[in-house]
């Protein structure tokens, strides 16, 4: 795998259109939080979930196969046994440019995922929260940044 850069990470937050695959319908979860951050921070949010048609008002879909245009970029919010064929489907549909999100809660560590965008030349951001790097993002996700810096594991 290769190390995530601060430069892959704002290629891929210059995207307008990210489809945010797995995003709970529960509004009280992590998921759903950043699903809304991005809207926030203005971006067209797609989101992704078979479970339901809509999510806060937009029209949710079942996988990003079926998303027109095809969104620039997807993040990933699935648990862990989920994110290896989130992976397929989004090289599947032309998707280049994959964040895996991790919290610090817990996180993506799927390996078969990881090797699997690898052989489908996949993009891939993985071991950081993204709302580390939201330009919006409330103030304890920047403190979360900037204990990474001070502990040399902020990307470079």
């Amino acid at each position: 795998m290769k190390t995530v850069t601060r430069a892959a990470i704002d290629n891929f937050l210059a995207a307008e259109r990210i489809a945010v695959i797995g995003p709970s319908r529960n509004q009280k979860t992590y998921s759903r939080m950043l699903f809304r951050e991005l809207l926030y921070n203005d971006y067209d949010a797609i989101p992704v979930n078979p479970g339901t048609e809509e999510m806060d008002g937009i029209q949710c879909f079942k996988k990003i196969g079926d998303i027109r245009p095809v969104p620039e970029r997807a993040l990933i919010i699935l648990p862990e046994g989920l994110t290896e064929q989130a992976v397929l489907d989004c090289a599947d549909a032309g998707v280049r440019d994959v964040w895996l999100h991790r919290h610090v809660a817990g996180g993506v560590s799927d390996t078969s995922a990881i090797s699997r965008a690898e052989e489908k030349g996949v993009n891939l951001i993985t071991g950081y929260c993204m709302f580390m790097f939201l330009p919006k993002a409330p103030l304890f996700h920047k403190f979360h940044g900037g204990l990474l810096k001070i502990i040399g594991r902020y990307p470079k």
